[in-house]
């Protein structure tokens, strides 16, 4: 596909919303916008209506949000749209693609579409292994994987409410799990009894020890017999609640770390903010360093970009 100077890239979640306006050339991101509506409260207000089918009330939504932009050629457009967008509560299900996936973006099975006169809707749809689904990450990754020249094999780890890894061979991505490391730690942090033996406090350096207890014991497979600890410790011994906080994130953070420490496969870390110096500090103690790199912030900024615009490149 000739891609035009600029395009917009959609990345819609199940609970946000964002599009940039991005020169094609360098990538740089000319305008961006964002909302709490992704795709779950979306659909939810679908069905609360009855004038619009399914696709044209997230069409008119999106082109609603396009209007945030100003000064774009809306006679030549292309929105490309990758994540929840594709499933079944989303504007249009896709089929998901199987793995191996080549990492140009040529095997993502796509859907062109009208938005409205004078523009196009690339949908992308996910990728399938025989036991797992994601939608959104093989963009990114695809968009990462520009980023890795020396290591032939290995596994991207990108943490997030439902972490992924996944194994990458030469050009082709081969396989993946999800681990719902994020959304177990908000359960457990927010709403079981160990609620009230914690407090969400901001990262300091000061919680590495305790953070760091916590991952061994994950990563050998303790914390269904620790978790209790974290309450009988508080009440028995007044362990301080910011620091439970952190023991519960090492824990759960290890126990999804587990099964890498003994691969001799390349990691590749694509976080940012606390995460990326929370899942750093956990490998780094389990991980020879020469095993381990950790994306810069600026690749995991383009990284969807990139891969966005591999895929519509590849798009015939």
């Amino acid at each position: 596909m000739n891609l035009p100077k600029q395009f917009i890239s959609c990345d819609w979640g199940t609970t946000n919303f964002r599009i940039r306006l991005v020169d094609t050339k360098n990538l740089k991101v000319i305008q961006e916008h964002k909302t709490n509506l992704g795709v779950s409260k979306l659909y939810q207000k679908y069905l609360e209506q009855k004038e619009f089918s399914q696709e044209a009330f997230f069409k008119n939504y999106l082109l609603k949000q396009l209007n945030v932009f100003s000064g774009i050629d809306k006679n030549n457009l292309l929105v490309i749209a990758s994540g929840m967008i594709t499933s079944t509560i989303g504007m249009k299900e896709l089929k998901y693609a199987s793995v191996p996936q080549s990492i140009n973006g040529q095997d993502i099975l796509c859907c062109l579409t009208s938005l409205a006169k004078g523009i196009q809707l690339l949908l992308i749809s996910g990728v399938k292994t025989k036991k797992d689904v994601i939608r959104g990450e093989e963009a990114q990754v695809i968009g990462l994987m520009d980023h890795i020249s020396e290591a032939s094999e290995g596994i991207i780890v990108l943490p997030g409410t439902h972490s992924k890894h996944i194994t990458f061979l030469e050009d082709k991505i081969y396989d993946f799990s999800t681990f719902m490391t994020g959304e177990l730690f908000e359960i457990l942090s927010t709403q079981s009894i160990l609620s009230f033996s914690m407090t969400n406090i901001k990262w300091d350096p000061k919680f590495s020890k305790i953070f760091l207890d916590g991952v061994q014991k994950g990563i050998n497979n303790e914390i269904m017999k620790v978790l209790f600890s974290i309450r009988a410790n508080n009440i028995l011994h007044h362990t301080k609640k910011e620091m439970n906080f952190y023991y519960l994130s090492g824990l759960i953070i290890g126990s999804e770390l587990a099964h890498l420490k003994q691969t001799e496969q390349q990691i590749f870390l694509g976080a940012s903010g606390m995460l990326q110096e929370l899942y750093s500090l956990a490998l780094a103690s389990n991980i020879p360093a020469e095993n381990f790199t950790c994306f810069k912030p600026e690749i995991i900024d383009n990284a969807l970009l990139l891969g966005h615009k591999k895929i519509a490149k590849a798009y015939a």
